[in-house]
């Protein structure tokens, strides 16, 4: 402890002794100055031993004062100064260092201290005394052993020398002290030569010692020079300021340059070339500032003399002894190499040119080439006459280094290569000047910014360098030739060669570079001028724009071509020059090529067209006549440019004409190479682009683009991928400068690319097993992912700019490339995630199924973040004004917020934020999205809790520099004299142990030197990061600024936030759905309820129409506020693409029914209003309400029910679902009269419909229509709990096995063995696909996509899929599966979609409740007046009256012939043309809403939807609709009627109405518009065999040349070949153009079709549709909205199927049908249990029978035959109509006895049942039918049956009977015109005759011996109703009494026949009438089981 307190305070004492010596020496104090002396001794005594007083910097400052005491007569305090430094001295070499720097500056410190100069020069003289004193006793007894040493010729044993080792140290450290003849000199010599003895020599370590210099100096001691010179070379480092201490600098100041200036005037040139030489070595070893700051004038610490300064001294001698330029030369080059351009302001007064005029005057000419000439055979003395000149000339900058290059090339390269002018022909002489004139053009050449072999060359572009690179680009120009041969003379040496192809790259970039930023330039003025205001732009100015003076003022003057650089002669030469197959030279100029941008320079040809077709604006729009004004000035640079390209595709040209073997095995095989061509053949000058990628395409003889990259990657796909990953660097991230050049070409080979890896079939990653096995492959992919979305996000950014300044027709074709990109990638992140984290896909389950997108692994998450980007640059698209860009990218940014909000990844807010405004279309973020898409987008944006959002940033962590102290050993000054490594043990010897104790003294000292690194991080950000964040910070402060003055501007207008409106509303969802969870048990299953409306308009005075208002319209005049005026302004001046502008008005509105209607019907005053008495008041805005419900309805998740169909057995035999939760019956309940919820309704009606759903699977296995086929997998993926497959089919196969989008499949595994064993014989796809087997393991699959592969013998398939475990592990690629078509989906999916949506439907609660609108009954007035309009009866008019006075449904019930067609047309005529709707609007895509406070609101289309379950009797609808229907005027019009469906299975009478004919007579126009527009359409088939063609002349050309030994001959036949290889490159291109033109045709056409059909709909104002049609996608994308719905054969459908048409907004829906006809046709006997066939309609009527409005006139039967119907069916409430006998009357009538218009025909036969389809038949019924017609025409000849007679029976088998019957008795020809159908199939037709064959029939006797037999489907009295209704003149039924008796309604039918007189009996082919009186009914039996 005592210890440390003593140390403390001797620090204490350190420290205030130092500070009192500090003060003393700056205060004219003696007596301070006298105690600071006394302290300094007292401390200094009271140091222990080994405490040095000069290796410490403290104590240092102590023993420098202390030696005042040296002036003083001696004392016992001096003698122990002396004795205590002289053992310091001795023992220490840094004590050594600190003594003798200590005493330099003693003399001036002393002078400023107001000392004497005499006495400090004594007191100096004293001080030497004592050193020279100490030294030389020091070194005395070891001089003495070296001078015998020496005489003995031996060896100096160095440990017996080595207590002199640091007295001999410090004789070197101060030279001064050895000088003259002194004892100590003598001393020092004789060790100094002594330890060298033997051939050693006296190494000092690592640092420049004064005598090194001194030395260097002396002329009369060589030995001593030699070891300074020696000594000088072995410095391993250049000598800094602290190694040039004030020592080292007396030494050059005094013993060099001090004695050389006083020589100055005896000076000879043996003295200059002694002093040069010296100083060359000196001056090589001194760092920059050394210099420049210690050797030039009077900062150098020197005489302070101007001539102090050293090149001054060597200018002055260049210009006096011109024969000394041998070593002065050289002495400036190293002044140049080592000052550069800072030795011209020192070299004042001499200037760059004066070295020249020096050198190359009169007089040194003269000297400099006779010195050259002297030399030319030894090497280095030439190379030391001409080195001087590469340094020189890299000190010169701008018009300097121009001058003086020209000069010196004009020499080297000009008189020097000219063996008659330089006067020799030594050919090495003039290669050594050729070698250094090519370096100085190189030099003057190099205009770039860091290193020049890289790739990319970066250059300056500022103005003055431009001028520069013009200027020395023609030097160049001027030795093109010179240049040329010896770049390509392989004869030449290699450092010439190398040397000129230097010259040739530097030509080659700054011509190229030049181009790209010439190019830059004009495009950035260009789009500068795009993107000025209006108001920026001077209308009088623009007035006088063909002014020249105007034109100035605007900056559109002049050509612009001044600073391009472009040497016409070398790029000729260049393309002469390539000599055939020299790959290496041609790799060459590849690469030079490369170093620059060129492929970004673009010409002006892509905005010629600007002014006219850059948004379609006026041309006396100012900013579009300022566009012209600038593309005009640019045309001369235009050109110039375009001449430059097409010199480089040239060359190319040149280098595409190599063999193919070579280009493929040596040229393509170099990443760099490849590289560059990949980026040349992204440019948008067509020629550059063709012959860049022609060399690739003649290397792999392909024909186009895509075969060649496939070729490229099939050889090496890491080298493709990585050169192109290079590639997207380069060009997609490119400076803001560039206009939109490289860009198209660059998405359409990413796309090409992406293909490569990703596509399905034969993508990389599909052939690899779903994996990327490759390590390098891997790498490469994964940037090519991620370069390739950063491209995107630059592309997002910079293409608002592009669109201002080109023509709108080629940005919206780029765009939707763009798009299709983001589209392709973003569909692959699943199948990029499963590749790169899988090498190849196991055996395991576990292997195959990747981890589900919500819990993405980390490469997925790493591969999803780089998304965000591209996200944030997006949303500006979203304000596109193209409707099918825009529908993309709001698809596009829901799916990234999905997945990102899936991954839980978070969102920058500002980037929600925007997408919320863009959203709600608030401040100035008005764009062109649907209501719907406004929607989808809040969806998604409420996917990101408020709370979870945080910004990301883009700046990375700061890290801190962590400082790490090492404590480093002292070394020694001297390296082991025997030249070998330092010995550290402990025999070292001699020198060897001195520097081990020299070692071990320091480190005992309490003081340790200190070096402090600084640990860097490893990662540093790249180029483009650096560049992409400057962009962002920029990009950053201007948003800011902007949003600051808009927020001063605007005035707050209150407005709920939508977002935190719909996240509240999640929550609350949330928590009522976890209480009702909670509650029933179970998880809650109904979809939660949609926000509310999201677009909230801005609030202003109340109106009636406030809720319609929505934003302003393009192309109106909108009074607004000044803020409103600001915060829009931006929006009118940016081109069309991305503005509400002029062309985006709405389409005008065709001229409806509503026009017709003067005197409309009574309805209620408003619908609104309707709504609100039947719905009650709204809590929200009609609008708001009415959208959260349309898109709740439209938007249903289908994921559950394919969750559970998928997981069915295929193969179960059981009528109930195979899954656990189907399987249970008691899961099952009938279908009440009411439900008290939607929940209850679901709860009921879903397993139900599983069960129907199961019914269709059983009903597909049974008929077995469908044919199988087989798949090849190509790939899968994971994708949530599904695994999607990928699989290829033959495309032949497809129209025969009729599979679609939505259905559902089976497919099977069977084992190759079993193959085999089960009959196949053929392998892989050759075997013959068939039926699924229980044996083999299967699934049911979804097909998700049917598309067109690449290759046209194939087509892709994707399947969804949940298998089990067994199944899973062989859905692998390349595995071939067995495939059948289950059953299509489309009717389940929508009655699916309708069951979860109904919460949300308008009637949901009369849908649960089964009430109908309340009866109407008009007043007789209007049912006349309704009657004489509509040309209807009174029943008829009151059903119209009632649909359209009521709200909700109405019940029509239609018996048989009672008009409900026309009652329909009635409805639909009032619809259309009484007052106009008060619904709500749907809006058109990019159609606007007017916000004008006065503005007119919009007339809404009038729409009606019309549907029933059958396709006939939709077409029997739309027949009639096409006849004409009237309005409410009673005048007849033509509603324009659209037909949905199939063309194929619509009755060819209405096909002309259908959406898809009336879409393909619209689109043929369009396409034979664009093909005309185009110039017609290329014969791609026609170009291929052209290029086939060539290709076989070609061959037949190469075969030719192969056999040909004749010279002359084979150069013709190259010549050929020559040709022939241009030709296939022109087809090749054109292939390609081609190509990509029929691409974007097929897009346009696609996106045109979709308009049209958009178009078609939204104009269209009758709707017809089954009721499974009308769930149409195209109706609920454009989500069009139907207030009133007609529901024909409404008691035909199952209830489910009724929703279908409702979900459009229906709050009126009229049902017309008849309860007591068939009912829906349901599969499932167990869900008919249950009440599942029950209509709607039917349950409705069962709870309010009066509000069904009968229809109870008819018009198609006799009396005679609606008789028994009326009464037995209707209650006697069907009456007929006036005059029907008369109208039905036929000329058949008057043979009543048997073809009266009411029989019954009696047939004794007995029924049969087939064994196949287990359907009755009876052959005598169907001889009766046959013979009954026979005698119809026997005894009615003229008549003409044809149409007229239907033939029906309940049973198929039947159906079947009396065709084959018919056929046998009367022929094929016979039978023509009858129509033989079932009874349910004939539902809803009508003929003139029916024979109805009732089929069942008991055998003999049966009856008697009380057997009772069911009638089966006869018992159905609604079967019964349809099959007796359909006849008009005559009905006559054939069937077997005593067995239709047991049914009570047959009896009853029987017996009124019976009683009429109208039964008769048939046997034997004999017809006779029955007496009425007499009985032919048995007794009714007591149990009738009928």
């Amino acid at each position: 402890m005592s210890s440390a307190k003593d140390k403390n305070a001797m620090d204490e004492e350190l420290q205030r002794v130092v500070a009192l010596v500090h003060d003393s020496q700056h205060r004219d104090d003696s007596a301070l100055q006298e105690t600071a002396l006394q302290d300094s001794l007292a401390y200094l005594m009271k140091l222990p031993k080994t405490s040095h007083f000069f290796c410490n910097e403290q104590r240092q400052v102590l023993a420098v004062n202390a030696l005042q005491m040296f002036a003083f007569p001696p004392t016992p305090e001096l003698d122990w100064l002396k004795a205590t430094m002289g053992r310091h001295l001795n023992e220490c070499f840094l004590c050594v260092k600190g003594y003798q720097r200590a005493k330099v500056p003693l003399i001036s410190r002393f002078l400023e201290l107001g000392f004497d100069k005499e006495n400090v020069d004594e007191f100096m003289h004293l001080l030497n005394a004592w050193d020279s004193e100490r030294l030389t006793a020091a070194l005395e007894p070891s001089a003495a052993k070296c001078r015998e040493a020496i005489s003995a010729r031996k060896a100096v044993d160095g440990k017996s020398i080595q207590d002199c080792f640091n007295a001999l140290y410090e004789c070197l450290y101060a030279p001064n002290l050895i000088t003259g003849s002194s004892p100590l000199s003598a001393a020092f010599h004789s060790v100094f030569l002594g330890v060298q003895a033997g051939g050693r020599f006296l190494r000092l370590s690592k640092e420049i010692v004064p005598a090194m210099i001194s030395f260097l100096f002396l002329r009369g001691d060589p030995e001593l020079a030699r070891w300074a010179e020696k000594s000088m070379g072995l410095l391993d480092k250049k000598v800094t300021e602290a190694d040039f201490d004030q020592c080292v600098r007396r030494a050059y100041h005094e013993d060099a340059v001090g004695r050389y200036l006083a020589s100055a005037s005896t000076r000879t040139a043996a003295d200059v070339t002694f002093f040069w030489k010296a100083m060359h070595r000196v001056i090589s070893s001194l760092q920059k500032s050394v210099l420049l700051y210690r050797c030039c004038g009077n900062s150098s610490g020197g005489s302070g003399l101007q001539e102090d300064n050293i090149i001054k001294m060597a200018w002055m001698d260049l210009q006096t002894f011109p024969t000394c330029f041998p070593v002065l030369l050289p002495v400036f080059g190293v002044l140049f190499g080592c000052l550069g351009a800072d030795a011209w302001p020192v070299s004042t007064p001499f200037v760059p040119t004066s070295m020249l005029d020096i050198v190359f005057g009169s007089a040194g000419n003269v000297a400099f080439e006779t010195w050259l000439r002297a030399v030319a055979k030894q090497k280095q003395k030439m190379m030391e006459l001409l080195n001087w000149i590469q340094p020189y000339v890299d000190s010169l900058s701008g018009s300097s280094k121009l001058k003086c290059s020209e000069i010196l090339t004009s020499r080297l390269l000009g008189k020097y290569q000219n063996a008659v002018h330089f006067g020799t022909s030594n050919t090495e002489l003039r290669a050594q000047c050729l070698v250094t004139g090519l370096h100085v053009l190189d030099d003057l050449l190099d205009f770039s910014e860091g290193d020049k072999s890289d790739l990319l060359v970066s250059v300056n572009s500022n103005s003055v360098d431009k001028l520069m690179r013009r200027e020395a680009r023609k030097v160049a120009e001027a030795y093109a030739n010179l240049i040329m041969n010896t770049a390509i003379d392989n004869t030449k040496d290699s450092e010439v060669r190398a040397a000129a192809r230097s010259v040739l790259t530097s030509c080659i970039v700054l011509d190229s570079v030049s181009t790209a930023d010439e190019s830059a330039v004009m495009m950035d003025e260009i789009l500068t001028t795009a993107v000025m205001k209006q108001r920026d732009i001077t209308q009088t100015v623009l007035a006088a724009a063909e002014d020249e003076a105007a034109m100035a003022e605007l900056g559109v003057g002049g050509d612009g071509t001044s600073l391009l650089c472009y040497g016409e002669a070398l790029w000729e030469l260049l393309r002469q020059k390539i000599s055939y197959n020299d790959i290496e030279f041609a790799k060459f100029v590849i690469n030079s090529i490369g170093k620059s941008r060129i492929y970004l320079a673009e010409t002006l040809d892509s905005m010629r067209t600007s002014s006219q077709a850059a948004g379609g604006t006026s041309s006396n729009n100012p900013s579009t006549k300022l566009i012209s004004l600038k593309v005009k000035k640019f045309s001369t640079l235009s050109t110039k440019i375009n001449v430059m390209l097409l010199a480089v595709a040239n060359v190319l040209q040149q280098i595409s004409d190599f063999e193919a073997d070579k280009l493929r095995n040596e040229l393509l095989v170099d990443e760099t190479t490849l590289e560059v061509l990949l980026c040349l053949a992204l440019s948008a000058h067509t020629d550059l682009s063709r012959y860049s990628l022609e060399i690739a395409k003649q290397a792999y003889d392909a024909s186009g683009r895509t075969e060649c990259l496939r070729e490229l990657f099939a050889s090496n796909p890491a080298r493709l991928l990585k050169a192109y990953v290079a590639t997207i660097k380069h060009a997609g991230t490119v400076s803001a400068l560039f206009g939109l050049g490289p860009i198209p070409r660059l998405v359409r080979t990413t796309m090409d690319v992406a293909s490569l890896l990703f596509d399905p079939r034969d993508g990389y990653v599909a052939t690899h097993n779903s994996a990327i096995p490759d390590a390098e492959v891997r790498t490469a992919a994964h940037a090519f992912w991620t370069l390739a979305w950063r491209a995107l996000s630059f592309i997002f950014k910079r293409t608002l700019t592009w669109a201002r300044a080109y023509p709108r027709e080629i940005m919206v074709d780029y765009m939707r490339d763009v798009l299709d990109l983001c589209s392709n990638l973003f569909d692959n992140i699943q199948l990029l995630e499963q590749a790169l984290t899988a090498k190849s896909m196991g055996s395991t389950v576990a292997e195959h199924q990747l981890i589900s997108p919500t819990k993405p692994t980390t490469t997925g998450l790493e591969i999803l973040s780089t998304l965000i980007e591209p996200l944030r640059e997006i949303c500006p698209w979203l304000r596109l004004s193209d409707t099918a860009l825009v529908t993309v990218c709001v698809r596009l940014v829901c799916e990234l917020l999905n997945r990102l909000a899936k991954a839980k990844l978070d969102v920058p807010k500002d980037v929600i934020k925007k997408l919320e405004k863009l959203a709600q279309q608030t401040g100035h973020h008005y764009n062109n999205l649907t209501e719907a898409q406004c929607y989808d987008l809040v969806i998604a944006i409420s996917m990101f809790d408020e709370q979870k959002v945080e910004d990301i940033k883009d700046e990375s962590p700061e890290l801190e520099n962590n400082k790490v102290t090492v404590h480093k050993e002292r070394e020694s000054p001297f390296d082991d004299v025997h030249a070998k490594p330092v010995k550290t043990s402990s025999k070292a010897k001699g020198l060897d142990a001195w520097l081990e104790k020299a070692k071990s003294t320091v480190q005992n000292d309490s003081v340790i030197q200190k070096e402090v690194y600084d640990l860097e991080s490893d990662e540093e950000l790249s180029l483009v990061e650096e560049f992409e964040k400057a962009e962002k910070a920029k990009a950053r402060q201007r948003i800011d600024a902007m949003y600051n003055k808009i927020k001063a501007e605007e005035k707050p207008v209150p407005k709920p936030s939508l977002l935190s409106a719909r996240r509240q509303e999640i929550s609350e969802q949330r928590q009522k759905a976890a209480i009702a969870a909670a509650k029933a048990g179970k998880r809650e299953v109904i979809h939660p309820p949609r926000p509310a409306g999201f677009r909230v308009a801005p609030m202003r005075a109340p109106s009636s129409r406030s809720a319609t208002v929505s934003r302003p319209a393009s192309g109106t005049t909108t009074a607004v506020s000044s803020e409103d005026s600001s915060s829009g302004e931006s929006d009118s001046d940016i081109d069309s693409l991305f503005s509400l502008s002029k062309h985006n008005r709405p389409v005008p509105k065709p001229v409806t029914a509503a026009q017709l209607a003067p005197q409309p019907l009574r309805v209620s005053s408003s619908l609104a209003a309707a709504r609100r008495r039947q719905f009650g008041p709204p809590t929200m805005s009609e609008k708001e309400r009415a959208e959260r419900n349309m898109r709740a309805r439209l938007r249903v998740n289908l994921d559950p029910l394919y969750h559970r169909i998928l997981r069915w057995d295929y193969h179960s035999d059981k009528e109930l679902p195979s899954d656990e939760i189907g399987s249970d019956l008691r899961n099952y309940k009938a279908v009440p009269n009411k439900f008290a919820s939607a929940v209850d309704y679901k709860a009921v009606f879903e397993p139900l419909l599983m069960l129907e759903c199961v019914q269709n699977i059983v009903k597909a296995k049974e008929e077995r229509t469908d044919k199988p086929f087989r798949l090849s997998i190509t790939n899968r993926v994971s994708c949530d709990e599904y695994i999607e497959v990928y699989a290829s089919i033959e495309t032949k196969i497809l129209p025969n096995i009729k599979i679609g989008e939505m259905d559902v499949v089976v497919i099977s595994y069977v084992p190759d063995d079993q193959e085999i064993v089960a009959g196949g014989t053929l392998a892989g796809k050759d075997r013959p696909a068939r039926l699924p087997d229980k044996q083999y393991l299967n699934c049911m699959a979804k097909i998700k996509e049917i598309k067109r592969s690449n290759h046209a013998e194939l087509s892709d398939i994707v399947l969804r899929c949940l298998p089990k475990p067994d199944m899973a592990k062989h859905l692998l690629p390349r595995t071939e599966l067995n495939a059948l078509r289950v059953m299509s989906m489309t009717t389940i999916e929508r009655e699916y979609s309708s069951l979860q949506g109904l919460p949300y439907y308008d009637l949901c609660d009369q849908i649960l409740h089964a009430k109908p609108a309340t009866a109407i009954r008009a007043d007789a007035a209007r049912i006349r007046k309704t009657q004489s309009t509509y040309n209807v009866n009174a029943p008829q008019a009151g059903a119209i009256m009632a649909a359209m006075e009521s709200t909700g449904f109405t019940l029509i019930q239609g018996p048989p012939g009672t008009g409900k067609t026309k009652t329909i047309l009635g409805i639909i005529g009032a619809t259309l043309t009484t007052t106009k709707s008060r619904g709500i609007p749907i809006q058109i895509p990019g159609q606007r809403h007017p916000t004008q406070h006065n503005a007119p609101a919009p007339v809404e289309p009038k729409r009606i939807l019309v549907c029933a379950p059958s396709n006939a009797a939709v077409d029997e609808l739309v027949l009639r609709l096409k006849g004409g229907i009237r309005s409410s005027s009673g005048e007849m019009f033509l509603p324009k009627v659209v037909r949905l469906g199939r063309s194929d299975i619509i009755n060819p009478a209405v096909r002309d109405l259908t959406l898809e004919e009336l879409v393909d007579a619209q689109i043929a126009k369009f396409e034979q518009e664009n093909n005309s527009k185009n110039g017609g359409a290329v014969d791609r088939g026609n170009l291929r065999e052209q290029l086939n063609k060539v290709l076989a002349e070609r061959a037949e050309v190469d075969r030719q040349i192969g056999i040909t030994e004749d010279t002359t001959a084979r150069e013709k036949l190259r010549a050929q070949r020559d040709m022939l290889n241009a030709k296939k490159a022109a087809l090749g291109q054109r292939l390609d153009e081609e190509r990509d033109r029929h691409a974007v045709v097929v897009r346009t056409n696609e996106i045109e079709r979709r308009n049209i059909q958009t178009k078609i709909l939204t104009s269209a104002e009758v709707m017809c549709a089954t009721l499974s049609g009308a769930g149409h996608d195209l109706l609920a994308s454009l989500s069009m909205a139907f207030e009133t719905v007609i529901i024909d054969e409404a008691a035909q459908c199952v209830e489910l199927s009724a929703l279908i048409p409702l979900k459009y907004g229906c709050i009126r829906c009229a049902m017309v049908g008849d309860p007591n006809q068939l009912p829906p046709t349901v599969l499932s006997q167990t869900a008919s249990k249950f009440q599942y066939e029950q209509s709607l309609f039917v349950r409705m009527q069962k709870n309010f029978p009066s509000s069904v409005h009968l229809l109870s006139i008819q018009y198609r039967m006799h009396p005679q035959i609606s008789q028994f119907p009326s009464a037995q069916f209707y209650d006697s409430l069907l009456i007929d109509g006036d005059g029907m006998d008369s109208r039905t009357e036929a000329e058949w009538h008057s043979a009543a006895d048997i073809f009266g218009p009411y029989r019954f025909f009696n047939v004794h036969s007995r029924e049969q049942q087939s064994k196949t389809t287990h359907s009755y038949y009876n052959r005598a019924e169907a001889l009766c039918a046959v013979a009954l017609y026979r005698k119809l025409g026997d005894s009615f000849p003229q008549l003409d049956l044809e149409g007229r007679v239907g033939v029906v029976t309940p049973y198929k088998q039947q159906l079947h009977e009396l065709r084959n019957t018919f056929r046998s008795g009367l022929g094929n020809a016979g039978m023509q015109g009858i129509d033989f159908n079932t009874i349910d199939g004939f539902q809803g037709q009508e003929k003139d005759i029916i024979i109805l064959s009732c089929v069942r029939a008991q055998g003999a006797g049966s009856a008697g011996n009380g057997a009772v037999k069911s009638v089966g489907f006869l018992a159905d009295i609604r079967r019964m109703n349809v099959a007796l209704t359909r006849a008009k003149s005559s009905l006559w039924i054939i069937g077997n009494i005593q067995s239709l008796v047991v049914n009570d309604v047959w009896r009853r039918l029987i017996e009124d026949a019976q009683k009429r007189g109208l039964v008769s009996q048939y046997d034997g082919g004999q017809f006779r009438a029955l007496d009425a009186a007499a009985s032919v009914v048995p007794q009714k039996r007591r149990h009738n089981h009928a």
